[in-house]
């Protein structure tokens, strides 16, 4: 998706579509299958849903670009690696510049959400940011065809079905 002033268009069918003041979504062809963007993304979160349940959810292994943000200092290019988020969590692997080998590994248990950024500050493209106490890494996927919020939205579908399996539901309205 992408978007300009007050229309969205699908950039893999080509499909525009005009928010309202009120925001309103209508299909410039005339057919509006929401027209609301909640009710759009509440049926993307039930589809990512049913790929958890069915077991089938995961990315395939995504090449990226990661940049370390450590102490919230400055960002610094660690290196070029994989990402997989699949039923078990994130994995991101890697050589950082120096040659040597990087890796993070968030079990789906230790994330009931995680921060997706969209172009972020505008030129280094869409990204996924996890965290550890002591560093932030800036994940930038490239060359695939996955969207960073199915990701967000399968990281909470993930962490809740897990919830329910160990018999611990979260409540209504969290994660």
């Amino acid at each position: 998706m992408t978007s300009h002033g007050d229309r969205l268009e699908c950039t893999a069918c080509g499909k525009t579509w005009t928010m309202s003041v009120y925001g309103e979504l209508s299909g410039d062809d005339g057919v509006t299958e929401f027209s609301h963007i909640p009710d759009w993304y509440e049926w993307e979160r039930a589809n990512v849903r049913r790929e958890v349940e069915l077991g089938t959810y995961s990315t395939g292994e995504m090449p990226v670009t990661v940049d370390t943000l450590p102490n919230a200092k400055r960002f610094i290019r660690l290196g070029e690696g994989t990402m997989i988020h699949d039923m078990n969590g994130f994995t991101v692997r890697g050589t950082d510049v120096d040659g040597d080998p990087f890796e993070m590994v968030k079990s789906v248990q230790s994330l009931y959400s995680c921060h997706i950024e969209y172009e972020y500050l505008g030129r280094h493209g869409d990204c996924v940011d996890l965290n550890t106490l002591e560093d932030t890494w800036y994940i930038y996927p490239h060359d695939c065809d996955f969207a960073v919020t199915k990701m967000a939205l399968a990281t909470e579908e993930l962490y809740q079905a897990d919830r329910r399996r160990i018999g611990r539901p979260c409540p209504p309205g969290l994660a």
